[in-house]
C-alpha cells in the first residue's frame, strides 16, 4: 500500500506551508488503517504539523494543512499558520490554497472525529465522524463541509469548485510534514570525483568470493517487472568498467519481457583485462499477462538452470529439460537477490505483478539470501536529479521513493539503493558510475555473508574439504 501524494504535489504544499523544505511522511491511510476516529487519532495525535489530504471519485483533490498537532482533548487547535487547500480539479492539476481567517477555531481535537476544521458545530471541512466503512472502490464519508468560509477565507470560490461535490473518496491519508535542513543528506554522502570511482572499481576488479568456499563467481540474480531497468543495470555496470557505452543484453519497451534467455553474464575490466569474479545473472521480468512457474523460480535460486537456457512462458523449466544441472553446488547457486524496482511508476505497479514478487520473496527469504532493491528512474522521480545526479542523496523526492519500496517490500531503507542507469547519455559519467558501482559493491558484500554463513552450516568434515577444494582451485587461477 503505497502513498497517493506525488512529487508535484508535495512541492505544492511545501511553497505554501513555507520556509525550509519539508519531507511529508505518511502516517495514516483509510485504505490501509481503517476509517475510523480512534485509528486516526492512535497515528496523528501529538505529530506536529500535518497534511490531510482526500481524493474522492470526481477526480478532485483537497484537504488541510495544520502547523500544531492533533488531539483528542474535545478543544480547540489555535493555528494561525493554517490553511485550507485544492491541488487537483476534476482530473486537472488545479492548485488553490485558503489561509485561515479566524486561527482560534483553525482545527478541533475530536476524540470521536476525523480531521475537522473549523469550529465543532460549524465546521468549515469535518472528513468524518466515528468509523465508516468501505463501500465498493469507496468510502461514502459522513462528514461535511457546509459552513465551508465560515473561519477559512475561500477567495471567491465555494463548496463545488473547492470539493467537486463529493465526499465519496477513494482514499484520504494524512502526512507529517517534517523540515529538511537545505544540502543535508538524507542517506550518508559519497564523494563524486573521479579518485572515488577509481577506488571502487579497483575493489571491484580485486574483489574474490569468500576463499573458505568452492565459490569462483559470486551469482547476483537480478529481477524485475518489464521496463524496470534490470537488463539496463548489467548493460550500465559494463559500461563502466568498458569505458564506453554497451548494450550486450537486449532490453527495451516491448509489451513483453525483453530477456527471453537466462544470462549468467560476466564482466570483463578493459585496464586490466581481468575477468572479474562475479556474475550478474538476468532472467525474464515479471508481467501481467504470463505469470512465473513457481517450480522454474526453485530452479532458478537453486542453481538447476543452465546459462543460456531460452525460456518458454508455456513450457516452465523442469529436470527433464537438457542441461538440467542435477546436484548444483554453492557455487551454482544464487548468492544475492536483487529486485530492481522503477521508482516513477511503482505506485502503478499491476497488482498481478505485485503478488509475483511477493510470492517469490517467500522463497527467498526460505532460502535465507540477502536481498537488494535497486531504484531506478531516477530522473523521473526528481528534476533535480535529471539536472545533476549528484543531487541524489539531497533530493527528497528520492527519499519518499525510498521510502515507499522500502514500505512494498518489507525491507530496511538501507537496502533500497538508488542506482541511474545509462539510457539517454551517449558518454559514460562519473557520477553515474560511482552510483551502480557503490550499489554492486554492496550486492557483493551480502552475497559473501551469504556465502560464508552456508560454509558455517555444513558439517565439520565437509567443511574442511569444501575449503580444501576452494584453496586448491584458487592456487590453479
Amino acid at each position: 500500500m503505497v502513498q497517493l501524494l506525488d512529487s508535484n504535489q508535495r512541492d505544492q504544499l511545501a511553497t505554501w506551508i513555507g520556509g525550509r523544505p519539508h519531507h511529508f511522511r505518511l502516517l495514516y491511510k483509510i485504505s490501509r488503517d481503517g476509517c475510523s476516529a480512534g485509528a486516526f487519532h492512535q497515528q496523528c495525535d501529538g505529530q506536529g504539523p500535518t497534511v490531510t489530504v482526500l481524493y474522492n471519485t470526481n477526480k478532485t483533490i483537497f484537504g488541510g494543512y495544520l502547523s500544531e498537532s492533533w488531539n483528542s482533548y474535545n478543544d480547540y487547535i489555535d493555528d494561525p499558520s493554517a490553511f485550507l487547500f485544492r491541488l487537483q480539479y476534476n482530473g486537472s492539476y488545479n492548485p488553490l490554497k485558503f489561509p485561515v481567517k479566524d486561527s482560534t477555531h483553525a482545527g478541533y481535537g475530536g476524540g470521536d472525529k476525523g480531521p475537522t476544521f473549523g469550529e465543532e458545530y460549524a465546521p468549515d471541512f469535518q472528513t468524518f465522524t466515528e468509523t465508516v466503512t468501505k463501500f465498493g472502490n469507496f468510502f461514502s464519508l459522513n462528514g461535511n463541509f457546509n459552513k465551508i468560509g465560515n473561519t477559512y477565507n475561500l477567495n471567491g470560490q465555494n463548496i463545488s469548485s473547492i470539493t467537486n461535490n463529493s465526499l465519496q473518496v477513494t482514499d484520504l491519508e494524512v502526512y507529517k510534514v517534517e523540515e529538511v535542513i537545505d544540502d543535508i543528506h538524507w542517506r550518508e554522502h559519497t564523494d563524486w570525483k573521479n579518485v572515488k570511482m577509481d577506488e571502487i572499481k579497483e575493489n571491484l576488479v580485486a574483489y574474490k568470493p569468500s576463499v573458505r568456499a568452492n565459490v569462483q563467481t559470486a551469482n547476483i540474480l537480478l529481477l524485475g517487472e518489464i521496463g524496470a531497468g534490470k537488463s539496463s543495470f548489467f548493460n550500465s555496470v559494463n559500461s563502466a568498467f568498458r569505458g564506453k557505452i554497451t548494450c550486450k543484453a537486449c532490453c527495451g519497451g516491448f509489451g513483453h519481457s525483453a530477456t527471453t534467455m537466462f544470462r549468467k553474464y560476466k564482466i570483463q575490466d578493459k585496464s586490466s583485462g581481468i575477468n572479474l569474479s562475479f556474475r550478474l545473472c538476468d532472467t525474464r521480468g515479471f508481467e501481467e499477462e504470463f505469470t512465473q512457474d513457481p517450480q522454474e523460480l526453485d530452479c532458478l535460486l537453486d542453481g538447476n538452470i543452465p546459462d543460456r537456457y531460452p525460456f518458454n512462458p508455456m513450457i516452465p523449466f523442469t529436470a527433464d529439460f537438457p542441461g538440467y544441472i542435477k546436484d548444483p553446488d554453492l557455487g551454482d547457486k544464487m548468492h544475492c537477490v536483487v529486485f530492481v524496482i522503477d521508482g516513477s511508476t511503482v505506485d502503478e505497479m499491476p497488482d498481478k505483478v505485485y503478488k509475483q514478487i511477493k510470492d517469490f520473496r517467500i522463497k527467498v527469504n526460505h532460502r535465507g539470501l540477502p536481498q537488494i532493491v535497486l531504484l531506478t528512474k531516477l530522473d523521473k522521480i526528481s528534476s533535480d536529479v535529471n539536472n545533476d545526479v549528484t543531487n541524489t542523496f539531497t533530493s527528497s523526492a528520492v527519499r519518499d521513493a525510498v521510502d515507499k519500496v522500502a514500505d512494498i517490500m518489507g525491507l530496511p531503507r538501507s537496502h533500497v539503493l538508488p542506482v541511474k542507469n545509462y539510457e539517454s547519455e551517449t558518454e559514460i559519467k562519473t557520477e553515474i558510475n560511482i552510483l551502480l558501482l557503490e550499489a554492486l559493491r554492496r550486492c557483493l558484500d551480502y552475497a559473501d555473508d551469504f556465502i560464508d554463513e552456508q560454509i558455517d552450516d555444513l558439517p565439520p568434515k565437509m567443511n574442511k574439504l569444501t575449503l580444501q577444494q576452494g584453496l586448491a582451485k584458487e592456487t590453479i587461477h
